[in-house]
């Protein structure tokens, strides 16, 4: 048995084998804003499609992903 074999079998899920091609596809936006010279507040969104093997894969929860964030920066 392979090593991947062994960690598939090992963690209870089926072995899966990727190919070449697109994994996925998606949009990220993002927007900084600066406030002033040292301070900047940021905000971001992504989605992002997983694609054939990605997305068949029994280790991936959904076939997509989504993120929302804000932040704020400052520089030294």
């Amino acid at each position: 048995m392979c090593l991947l074999q062994l960690q598939a079998a090992a963690s209870g899920l089926d072995q899966t084998k990727l190919s070449g091609g697109f994994r996925s596809i998606g949009v990220h936006y993002n927007y900084r804003h600066y406030i002033n010279d040292t301070w900047r507040i940021f905000g971001e969104a992504l989605y992002e499609r997983y694609l054939s093997d990605i997305a068949d894969s029994p280790i991936a929860r959904n076939n997509y992903e989504a993120e929302i964030g804000v932040g704020v920066i400052y520089v030294f």
